[in-house]
C-alpha cells in the first residue's frame, strides 16, 4: 500500500498486516481454527458477525473434507471387491 508521506508520518515505517496461512487439510485443522475464531470473538478481538461467517465457511470446508475422505475410502473398497 503506497501512501504519500506527510509531515506527521515522515520517517515512520508503514504498518504491515501479518498474513498467516492456516493449515486446513483435515477436519481436526478446521475444528482448531474454529475454536481460535471463537476465542477471538469471546474476547472481543473479532466481531461476532465476522466470526459467524468465518466459522460457517470452516463448517462447509470441513464437510467437503469429510466427503473427499469418504469418496477416497469408497474408491479403495471398490478396487478391493473387483
Amino acid at each position: 500500500m503506497n501512501t504519500p508521506a506527510t509531515a506527521a508520518t515522515w520517517g515512520t515505517p508503514p504498518v504491515k498486516t501479518r498474513r498467516s496461512r492456516v493449515r486446513l487439510d483435515s477436519v481436526f485443522d478446521t475444528r482448531r481454527e474454529a475454536a481460535r475464531i471463537y476465542r477471538k470473538a469471546v474476547s472481543g478481538d473479532l466481531k461476532v458477525e465476522d466470526a459467524s461467517r468465518l466459522v460457517n465457511m470452516l463448517a462447509i470446508l470441513s464437510r467437503m473434507i469429510e466427503t473427499g475422505e469418504f469418496e477416497g475410502r469408497l474408491a479403495q473398497l471398490e478396487c478391493l471387491t473387483q
